[in-house]
C-alpha cells in the first residue's frame, strides 16, 4: 500500500484532484459561470462581442482580459479554414494562430460548440496538470527522489496561474516534461514526438528542444539530437507558412510584442514595481532565478535542467509587457522553476541519478 502511495500516477491522480477542487470553488464563486476562466475582457471589444452571440452574456474581467478569450476564437477553427469569420478577431493572428495544439484539442478538432468548448478548454488543462505532474513524477525518481516531488509541477505558481486563464501553458509544459521522462527511460522517439507537440502549443518551447539536444549531444546520443531540434523546428516551420498563406499578413498589430533589447524590459518594468511589492519580488526574484539555476545546472548536468535553461535565459529579452507584472513574468518562466526545484532538492545527493548519463543510469521500471 505504502508503495502504490508513491507511484507517478497517484500523484498525477492527487494533482488533478487539487486542481479539480480549486477550479469548483472558483467557480461556485463567480456564481458557476465557466467563461470566468475564459479571460474575456470588458476593453476586448471584439473577442467579447464575437463570445456574446456564441454564449450570451459572458464573465467580463477588467481591461483586456488574458490568453482564453482568444484560445476560445482559435478552438472554433484550429486549422484557420475561415480566417475572416474567426483569426481575424484576434489582436495578432499569426502570433496567436502559431499556438495551434491546445484551442485544437480544447475545440475537439473545430467540432465542439461554443458551450462545450468553454467547458473543455478548463478540462484540458485540468488533465494535462495531471498528466504533467505524473512525468514530472517520473523525473524525479530516476533523479533518485520520492515521485510526490511531482507536485513541484502541480504547484508551480505560473501554472496555476495559466488554469486561471485558460492558457496554453500547462500542456506545453506537461508535454515537455513528459519529453525529459521519455528520454531517461530511452524512448527517444516519443521524446521527440512530445517535444514536437510541445512547440506547437506554444513555439517558445523550442528552446526546450535545443536544451534537451545540447544535452544529448555532450552525451554521445547525436543522432536523438539533432532529431530533437530539426522535428519541432520543421513542424513549427510548416505550421507557420500554413498560417502566411491562410491570414492577411497586415492583418491586427504587429505580431511580436514580447521580445526586445536585453535588460530593456526589465529596466523599464523597475518604476511600475515601486509601487507593487508583489511584482517588485518576483521580478527580483527572477534574476536571482537567472544565476541560481544555470550554476545548479553546470554543477549537477541534469538533464531536466539543460532542457529548461532556455527559460532563464529568455527574460533578459521580455518587454515591459511582460515583466511589469509576477502574473506574466511567473508564467513565462514557468519549466525552468519546477526544474530548479528538481535540481535544487534532489541532485547532488546520495541515490541523484539525474547527473548521469542515460547510458549509464539504471531504467526506471
Amino acid at each position: 500500500m505504502r508503495r502504490a502511495l508513491g507511484r507517478p500516477i497517484t500523484v498525477g491522480l492527487v494533482a488533478t484532484g487539487i486542481m479539480t477542487l480549486l477550479f469548483i470553488r472558483v467557480l461556485f464563486a463567480t456564481g458557476s459561470d465557466p467563461t470566468v476562466f475564459t479571460a474575456f475582457g470588458n476593453e476586448a471589444i471584439s473577442t467579447t462581442e464575437y463570445a456574446e452571440e456564441r454564449l450570451g452574456e459572458v464573465w467580463l474581467r477588467a481591461g483586456q482580459g488574458h490568453d482564453g478569450k482568444y484560445f476560445f476564437v482559435q478552438a472554433h477553427d484550429p486549422l484557420i479554414l475561415h480566417p475572416a469569420d474567426n483569426a481575424l478577431v484576434l489582436d495578432r493572428p499569426l502570433y496567436r494562430s502559431q499556438r495551434m495544439l491546445y484551442p485544437l484539442v480544447a475545440g475537439g478538432f473545430g467540432a465542439f460548440a461554443s458551450v462545450t468548448i468553454v467547458w473543455s478548454m478548463v478540462i484540458v488543462n485540468l488533465i494535462a496538470m495531471g498528466a504533467g505532474t505524473y512525468a514530472t513524477a517520473r523525473v524525479a525518481q530516476h533523479m533518485g527522489g520520492s515521485a510526490w516531488w511531482g507536485l513541484a509541477f502541480t504547484l508551480n505558481i505560473g501554472l496555476i496561474s495559466e488554469i486561471n486563464i485558460s492558457g496554453a501553458g500547462i500542456v506545453a509544459s506537461a508535454l515537455a516534461f513528459g519529453a525529459v521522462a521519455a528520454v531517461l527511460n530511452k524512448k527517444h522517439g516519443m521524446a521527440i514526438a512530445l517535444l514536437t507537440l510541445s512547440a506547437l502549443s506554444r513555439e517558445v518551447f523550442l528552446v526546450a528542444a535545443f536544451g534537451m539536444a545540447l544535452w544529448l549531444w555532450r552525451d554521445g546520443e547525436r543522432r536523438t539530437a539533432l532529431g530533437s531540434v530539426l522535428t519541432p523546428v520543421t513542424a513549427v516551420g510548416l505550421w507557420a507558412i500554413y498560417l502566411r498563406v491562410r491570414i492577411d499578413r497586415d492583418a491586427g498589430a504587429s505580431e511580436v510584442q514580447e521580445i526586445g533589447w536585453p535588460f530593456g524590459g526589465f529596466i523599464q518594468a523597475i518604476p511600475d514595481w515601486m509601487s507593487e511589492p508583489l511584482n517588485l519580488a518576483a521580478g527580483l526574484a527572477i534574476m536571482v532565478l537567472f544565476a541560481a539555476y544555470v550554476r545548479r545546472t553546470l554543477i549537477s548536468s541534469a538533464l531536466v535542467g539543460w532542457t529548461f535553461i532556455g527559460f532563464v535565459f529568455l527574460p533578459l529579452l521580455f518587454t515591459k509587457q511582460v515583466w511589469a507584472d509576477y502574473f506574466d513574468i511567473t508564467r513565462a518562466v514557468a519549466p525552468a522553476i519546477t526544474a530548479f526545484i528538481l535540481m535544487m532538492f534532489l541532485t547532488g545527493r546520495s541515490g541523484d541519478r539525474g547527473a548521469l548519463s542515460v547510458s549509464k543510469s539504471d531504467q526506471l521500471t
